[in-house]
């Protein structure tokens, strides 16, 4: 998606709201697909996990609850349902989540460093773990900027211009 003259977007040009669809199908099933990966992550390194994996319920046993959110939206936008703002809002969930638990310096909060790249013994490991972590945020902000744009294109479908 890239950025024409006067603020339009060649994807809007092409097919206004529907030309959004393909892409918030997209994003959200990346969101999934990294969000997965990335709570594999947490099980495999055995730090920050939490239920159904440890005995004790943690923030990461909430965190799963994201899929319970960002699941109907798929289904609803591959069924040809318009529902940006319901992407919308589990972009702003998740980027609000991913963000508090990853970079707020709180007592118990996951480093990317210390957390994820050094608990491995592989450079390698360490580096990808951490690249599934900043796929997951691209993806995430992929979902709520288009989410946007999906609602920008709609707001001038309806209105007529």
């Amino acid at each position: 998606m890239s950025v024409g003259t006067g603020g339009t977007t060649r994807l809007a040009a092409r097919g206004g709201y529907e030309g959004y669809r393909r892409w918030l199908l997209v994003f959200a099933s990346g969101a999934v697909v990294f969000g997965l990966m990335h709570h594999a992550d947490h099980v495999i390194r055995g730090n920050h996990s939490g239920w159904p994996f440890q005995a004790e319920v943690t923030p990461f046993t909430f965190s799963l609850l994201i899929y319970a959110l960002i699941l109907p939206g798929i289904y609803l936008t591959a069924r040809g349902r318009s529902v940006p703002g319901y992407h919308l809002f589990v972009a702003g969930v998740g980027l609000a989540l991913l963000g508090f638990v990853h970079f707020v310096p709180t007592g118990d909060h996951e480093a990317p460093i210390r957390d994820i790249y050094m608990i491995y013994e592989s450079p390698l490991a360490g580096m990808f773990a951490l690249v599934v972590l900043a796929g997951l945020i691209a993806s995430v902000t992929a979902l709520g900027a288009v989410a946007i744009g999906a609602i920008r294109a709609r707001s001038r479908t309806t209105e007529g211009g």
